[in-house]
């Protein structure tokens, strides 16, 4: 059995929602644009590795201060208001 694997790079971005801010990695094909990435993604999720969620909102009891770390996150494109590189 061949297992093929796809290149990616890892891209550091910060992504703003109504809802949270998430820093983490995205991936993308290798040289592609990020834009190119989250336009083809227009009614989909897209995951963020080593992630760490702030929500905007009153925290939780249950949150840190400082946020959430999560191995992987899964964000609405529909619902990203900004994103940056970091």
């Amino acid at each position: 059995m061949v297992h093929m694997q796809v290149q990616k790079d890892h891209v550091q971005v910060r992504i703003k929602t109504e809802s949270a801010v998430i820093s983490g990695i995205v991936h993308t094909m290798v040289n592609g644009r990020l834009s190119d990435y989250i336009t083809s993604h227009v009614g989909k999720f897209i995951p963020v590795t080593d992630a760490e969620v702030k929500y905007l909102e009153k925290p939780c009891k249950d949150l840190e201060k400082k946020g959430v770390k999560r191995e992987v996150v899964f964000v609405n494109v529909e619902k990203i208001e900004m994103i940056e590189y970091l």
